[in-house]
Order: C-alpha cells, then sequence, then structure tokens
C-alpha cells in the first residue's frame, strides 16, 4: 500500500475511533513532532506537553477529519500554530519584563521562522543534509564557534573562554557563519525555510 493509500485508510480509520490506528499516528510521529516543537519553544516539558494536546484535539476531531488532509503535514501544521500562540505570549511578557536582548532575539526569530515556513515543502532530512553541507564549508574557527553555539548551546562568553579569544570576536564569527549559510542556502530555499533551520538547529 502506498503513503497516499494509506494516509486515506488511517483517516478513515480514525473517524470509526479506531484507537488501534490512532496509536500508530501517535506513535509514528510524536517524538519528531516533539522535537519539532523544542527546536522553537527550547524546553521538553513544554514541548511534550503541546504535542500531546495536538494529539488529544486530533482525536476529539477525529470524526470531522476533512477527506484529502495528509495526517503528517495537519500535525506539524498543528504543532506550528501551537508554537506560534506560545512565542507570542513570550514576546510580550519578554518586552514587558525586559529580558535580555539575545532571549528576545531567539524568540523573534523562532517566531519569524515558524511565520514564514510552508510546511508543503518540508522534508526535514533533506533540509538538514543541505545544512550539515553548508556548516561544513565555513573556515574552520568560524565553523568551530557556529556549532558550539548552535550544537552545544553555549553561551558567547563561554565559547570566549574556551577558546581564548574575545566575546566580540565570538559574536564576528557567527554573524559570518549566519551571513554565509544564508548566502548559500537562498538558492535553494525561501527565507522562512532558511530560518526554520538556523533555529531549530539551535536546540538539537
Amino acid at each position: 500500500m502506498n503513503e497516499k493509500h494509506l494516509n486515506i485508510e488511517l483517516i478513515n480509520r480514525l473517524r470509526q475511533g479506531k484507537e488501534k490506528a490512532f496509536r500508530s499516528v501517535f506513535n509514528t510521529y510524536f517524538e519528531s513532532l516533539e522535537v519539532f516543537a523544542k527546536a522553537y519553544v527550547g524546553d521538553d516539558e513544554i514541548a511534550k506537553d503541546m504535542v500531546q494536546d495536538v494529539f488529544t484535539n486530533l482525536w476529539g476531531k477525529r470524526t470531522t477529519l476533512p477527506d484529502k488532509i495528509y495526517l503528517k503535514a495537519y500535525l506539524y501544521q498543528a504543532t506550528r500554530n501551537t508554537c506560534l500562540n506560545y512565542l507570542k505570549r513570550l514576546k510580550v511578557q519578554a518586552k514587558f519584563e525586559k529580558r535580555t536582548v539575545d532571549n528576545y532575539n531567539d524568540l523573534l526569530l523562532n517566531y519569524e521562522a515558524l511565520s514564514q515556513l510552508n510546511l508543503d515543502t518540508l522534508s526535514y532530512d533533506e533540509l538538514l543534509e543541505t545544512l550539515n553541507k553548508a556548516i561544513n564549508q565555513l573556515p574552520e574557527k568560524c565553523r568551530e564557534v557556529f556549532e558550539l553555539s548552535r550544537y552545544e548551546g553555549m553561551k558567547n562568553r563561554e565559547i570566549a573562554e574556551m577558546l581564548n579569544i574575545s566575546v566580540k570576536a565570538v559574536e564576528g564569527h557567527i554573524s559570518k557563519a549566519l551571513r554565509q549559510l544564508k548566502d548559500q542556502l537562498k538558492t535553494h530555499y525561501s527565507s522562512g525555510i532558511i530560518l526554520f533551520l538556523l533555529a531549530r538547529e539551535r536546540y538539537l
């Protein structure tokens, strides 16, 4: 059975209230949706709660699911919207509570990335492979700083101390990396996809 027919079969079984079909969808997509959500909200528990809510809503709406929906896209879209609502609330809180500029800028980047993301074109494995190739083409020091920041989640001052360079030099390397990555990726992907990649990698 091809993917299209499997999708139709799952939707029909969900409409009929088949719990086995629901568990199959849950087991197939929960983990990847949780990683997707965490990439933007930056917290395991919050991401898990969000995705649980998405599946609770899916089960609650099972009898009214449209004929032509693609379950994977539907679930990612629902998770995206949940993240957007959460980030919107955080943006307001961050502004009034005067949080650090870095934190506020991260919120803006994540919100903009999600707002522009076209999930119809999302193929994460392909996108990630493209991003990794672009990262590997960065100058050695620039790549090292970028990976420590994005992959290890280290703060600029921590990176500066580790590599025995100035904080300003760290900021320069990160800015250079982001510019170069955007330049390399823009011929293949929209700005929303590029923002999605760069924001997501910050939390993996």
